[in-house]
């Protein structure tokens, strides 16, 4: 009985370190829990109340969210993340991200307006820089950060804390929609009926969405870095957690 309870303990406790993305003293506008995308699934997360979101004049927000699971492209093909939407009058995708992962592990993210700096979808210069040697099973956080028209896209990998860095600065006309508020966020690029959106040789990706959270206003380094780590459990928090699996199995075996 005391083994059993003992492993229980520990499981809870090395699972416990691994659940959500907090940051101390700072609470989200929206957030979604971990949902896995197949390329055929994808839902909305609709933006309304407590707040909405402006993408015009002096708004600030930040889109922090951890992924895992990516799914390698073909070709020039690309696997989109999210869109963010305007439902009002006519609808709009007006920002996003998405990625481009060889089996060389590769892997470009895109981002930016479908229609960015008054380009076609398909001759927008969304892609930012690439990242060799990733592997689809390694946890990377990704920060959207909009600031007064300027886009700027942050990554860390895992819980190395020095791989954050700055993957692009976006600036432009194309970057600001006159009043539009985003009233969606799309993910896997599709909306709850299953109808995918367009964008440069758009097609929907495979990824897990381990957690998913809207700052209104901007995050500091070290806000990230403390967003990265409460996502992706330390190494010694996963074992601890493989571990209590371990001696329940081998109780229910002897049992």
């Amino acid at each position: 009985m005391k083994i059993k309870y003992l492993s229980l303990l520990i499981a809870v406790l090395g699972g416990s370190l691994s659940f959500g993305a907090s940051i101390n003293n700072l609470d989200p506008a929206y957030s979604k829990d971990y949902t896995i995308y197949d390329g055929s699934n994808g839902d909305t997360l609709n933006v309304s109340s407590p707040t909405t979101v402006s993408v015009n004049g002096a708004a600030s927000w930040t889109m922090a969210f951890t992924i895992s699971g990516l799914a390698t492209t073909s070709g020039t093909d690309v696997g989109l993340l999210f869109t963010c939407n305007t439902t009002s009058s006519n609808y709009k995708n007006l920002e996003g991200m998405g990625y481009q992962l060889t089996e060389g592990g590769d892997l470009t993210l895109c981002a930016g307006g479908y229609n960015y700096n008054g380009g076609t979808a398909g001759t927008s210069p969304w892609k930012t820089q690439t990242l060799s040697g990733y592997s689809a099973e390694q946890p990377l956080t990704l920060f959207y950060s909009y600031n007064n028209g300027n886009i700027t896209i942050s990554a860390m990998l895992g819980n190395d804390t020095s791989s954050l860095t700055t993957l692009a600065s976006i600036s432009g006309t194309g970057v600001k929609f006159g009043s539009s508020i985003i009233n969606q966020l799309n993910f896997s690029a599709k909306d709850g009926s299953g109808n995918t959106w367009s964008a440069p040789n758009g097609v929907t990706g495979e990824y897990t969405l381990n957690n998913f959270d809207l700052y209104m206003g901007g995050l500091t380094e070290d806000q990230m870095k403390e967003y990265a780590l409460s996502a992706v459990p330390e190494p010694a928090a996963a074992s601890l957690g493989l571990l209590g699996v371990g001696m329940l199995l081998i109780r229910r075996r002897r049992a």
